[in-house]
Order: structure tokens, then sequence, then C-alpha cells
């Protein structure tokens, strides 16, 4: 039986948004700390060429974009990640290749901000319930799937996943319940805490950590 890590891709693009992807880069190792060997993060791109986020980090992707089909074929592949960035208008027609070969392989996609835009574009939204910025960004697209759409932080339907570029958190806690990269209440626990910033809310993330990391 294969003990190879699950990975969580996160596409790497020019443009993309700091905070959106920050607080999941940081759970992953955070999660890897406490039970080791389950998960993995892999910087995927068009190319494995130098981008820079929307704060003008130098990210380099570890891989290409053609890594995912190996990994999707040997059940590998737990989530491939899009933060939001100011480019996918056009183009990114690997990436829609992507998306749209890996949720025929039952693998979930997950998009934010500026992402939800790239969705709208390759028709994965049309019949899903989802989120994004509001309802008319996604119309702009010229999308069919207007009725769908649903006003709250984050939503996830039939293995996609799509949030407002306000809400990294929210987002960030659906995408660990999703993957499975923490138990429920730990998700739960950590996106309350980190939407309240109550002390009382540290404790009970911190105990909720603990018993999944003992169990």
């Amino acid at each position: 039986m294969s003990t190879e890590p699950l990975t969580i891709a996160l596409y790497a693009t020019d443009t993309m948004a700091d905070w959106e992807y920050a607080y999941l880069t940081s759970q992953i190792t955070v999660a890897e700390r406490a039970k080791p060997g389950r998960f993995t993060l892999l910087l995927v791109g068009d190319g494995v060429y130098t981008v820079h986020s929307l704060g003008g980090l130098p990210i380099t992707p570890t891989a290409d974009l053609d890594v995912l089909d190996s990994l999707a074929e040997r059940s590998a592949l737990s989530m491939l990640v899009i933060p939001g960035g100011e480019t996918y208008g056009h183009g990114h027609d690997r990436l829609i290749k992507a998306v749209r070969a890996l949720l025929a392989r039952n693998v979930p996609v997950a998009g934010i901000c500026g992402a939800t835009y790239l969705l709208a574009r390759a028709g994965v939204l049309d019949e899903r319930a989802h989120t994004s910025n509001s309802a008319d960004f996604l119309a702009a697209s010229g999308y069919t799937g207007g009725s769908h759409y649903v006003a709250a932080p984050v939503i996830t339907d039939s293995g996609v996943t799509t949030a407002s570029g306000i809400q990294p958190v929210a987002f960030t806690a659906e995408v660990m319940r999703v993957t499975g990269l923490v138990s429920n209440p730990v998700a739960d626990a950590w996106e309350h805490l980190y939407r309240t910033g109550g002390a009382e809310q540290y404790g009970a993330y911190v105990a909720a950590a603990n018993t999944w990391a003992e169990g």
C-alpha cells in the first residue's frame, strides 16, 4: 500500500493575491507538524518560470500543470487551489483544461476572488451553486450560471469551492474541511478564532487541535 502523502496543489501565477493563499500554506505546515506524512504542498504553474505575487514576491512553481494528471491517476491529488489575481479575464487555457480534467476525475478544485471568474469562464459554475466577489463581477464573464449564485463567504458544490476575495479565512477553513487536512472541529475552531480574535476562541482552537493531533 502506497504511503505517498496527498498533494494540495496551488496554482502560481503573476498577480496572485498574497492574502488569499497565505493562511492555507501556513495551515498545511501546521497540520504536517502535528501529523507528519499526510499532506504536501506543491506549487504548479503554466511552466516553471518565476512569477510575481500581487505584493511583488517572486514565486517559482515546482512543477508544470502537466504533473496534475499523474497525481490524479494515482489518487495522490487532494485538491487544486487557485488564488485570485488580475489576469483571469483571458488566457490560462491550460489551467482551464486542467480544471475540467480534474473535475471529471472527481478531484476537488477551489477558487477565490478572480479565480472564480476563471471558473465561470471554464463553464464549471453554470450548474453549481457558487459565490464570488459579487454577482455582477461574474456576470461580466458571460457565463450562464447566474441563477446559481449565492451571496455567501464560501460555497462548495459538486467538487468546486468558491469564495469572495475578502474571505480568505472562510476559504481556507473550507479547503481544510474538503481535503481533510484537519478534522472539521479543528477547521471550525480555527475559522471562529480568526473571524473573532477572542482569547476564549484561541483556547477552544488549541483544545480541538490537541484532541485531533492525539487521536
